[in-house]
């Protein structure tokens, strides 16, 4: 029982790792290829994993030869188009200029409620609110709005935006992320200082703090249902 356990422990890691060797995080993202490869490097874990009498090699090897030929596919994608194409696929535009284009969603199998289901999640409850969208390779289906359906900008409003960009996390689940200070020219005592104003004691008492471009320090405690804490600062 022991051996199957660890059987099993060599095997996920080993699986997980190669699978991140293709460097794509979400399925989605995945290619056709890339996802059958998904599927049949799960399949080679499964025997030696269950049966003892079965070699782990007979399950790594496999594969390893797997990444190979991933690796291979994907140098030569990136060196041949027409090979990317041939592998790929290509985008259809599904709805252009506001029409629909039967011929595109018959060709790929792509029915009308796939489609409304599609754009529903997108936020567009009617064909008429788009203006086109496009499935693309990885199945995915990218949705533009009809001209009069934009939303609209700062720059529409008159309004002088703010600074932008994403706000950087200084705490997460407690734990100091020290690794970011340096970019915003902060320190661990000037990010104590600021806990203990937002009457906090310790770091492992706050879910998350992040610091954004304007300034502001925001911090999450860890009890449930905590509303945030707003400090205005002064930068670093």
């Amino acid at each position: 029982m022991i051996i199957l356990f660890l059987r099993a422990i060599v095997l996920f890691v080993t699986m997980v790792a190669l699978l991140r060797l293709m460097g794509k995080r979400q399925i989605s993202q995945l290619q056709p290829y890339e996802l059958a490869l998904s599927i049949l490097i799960a399949n080679l874990a499964t025997a030696p994993m269950g049966d003892t009498a079965v070699p782990l090699l007979y399950g790594v090897v496999p594969m390893l030869a797997m990444i190979f030929m991933h690796t291979i596919i994907t140098l030569c994608c990136m060196k041949s188009v027409r090979l990317q194409r041939i592998i790929d696929g290509r985008a259809y535009a599904v709805i252009q200029n506001g029409s629909l284009n039967n011929d595109a969603l018959d060709r790929l199998g792509f029915t009308m409620t796939d489609l409304l289901a599609e754009l529903r999640a997108a936020g567009f409850l009617r064909i008429q609110d788009v203006n086109s969208a496009v499935l693309e390779t990885s199945g995915k289906l990218s949705v533009f709005p009809a001209p009069d359906k934009e939303p609209a900008t700062v720059s529409d409003l008159g309004i002088t935006p703010g600074a932008g960009g994403a706000p950087v996390p200084l705490i997460l689940s407690g734990q100091i992320q020290r690794q970011n200070f340096p970019s915003l020219l902060i320190s661990e005592e000037w990010l104590r200082e600021r806990i203990k104003e937002a009457g906090f004691n310790s770091p492992r008492s706050i879910a998350l703090a992040s610091l954004d471009p304007a300034g502001t320090l925001l911090v999450y405690g860890c009890k449930n249902m905590c509303a945030p804490v707003v400090l205005r600062t002064q930068g670093g």
